[in-house]
């Protein structure tokens, strides 16, 4: 059977990035992008958290969120079955475990998942927007006027190019050919989101004549 971090991992390799350029654009730890695609869940930082990221990654890559979060959770149950109550009564210590006070219990720990996971959402969603530069490299050498720019941003962000607006597809994704002259020309792209946080690359490029 497949697994999520099989699915996260060739996604990844299929549109060639690194494990650090997804680190900067999900803004979420190398560490823990190679546990998920490692299937290594005991490395992170718990449940609520696993979800979250595997949900954002999974976005950012372009996957169906549910379906991938659906791998998870099958797998999640497959190490982690559920504990069978064998017994309407236990005793631990001195404290008696009834079915109401365990019902009670678990629903008190699925509202703070969920409460938990609503803000750790939010604070993904408020943060600066993503921003993935493919193409020019920095520092490249240009032997024609024209630098094809290339790559992906949050869907809703509105993004700009040496201070012109650019439009972005459906995906997020841009291709713009801007323009050069003789010598080193500084391309600045910015990504902007409906909360006024920026994300910003630069890339220098000399153009040789």
């Amino acid at each position: 059977m497949i697994t999520v971090g099989e699915i996260l991992q060739r996604a990844r390799e299929k549109k060639k990035l690194t494990v650090e350029q997804v680190e900067k654009a999900t803004r979420i730890r190398a560490k823990f992008i190679v546990a998920l695609e490692e299937n290594k869940f005991e490395k992170l930082p718990g449940p609520i958290f696993e979800r979250g990221f595997v949900k954002n990654y999974a976005v950012f890559l372009g996957l169906p969120s549910e379906e991938v979060l659906a791998f998870y959770r099958r797998q999640a149950n497959h190490k982690n079955p559920p504990d069978v109550v064998k017994e309407d009564k236990r005793i631990v210590g001195k404290t008696l475990i009834t079915p109401q006070r365990f019902t009670f219990f678990s629903i008190g720990i699925l509202l703070l998942i969920f409460f938990g996971y609503l803000i750790f959402s939010y604070l993904q969603f408020a943060g600066s927007p993503i921003l993935v530069v493919d193409s020019p490299i920095n520092n490249t050498v240009f032997y024609e006027s024209v630098a094809e720019v290339t790559g992906k941003t949050d869907q809703n962000a509105k993004l700009t190019i040496n201070n012109e607006q650019i439009n972005i597809n459906e995906s997020g994704s841009f291709i713009v050919k801007v323009p050069l002259q003789p010598g080193l020309n500084k391309i600045t792209i910015v990504a902007t989101n409906k909360f006024g946080k920026k994300t910003t690359v630069e890339r220098n490029i000399r153009l040789e004549k």
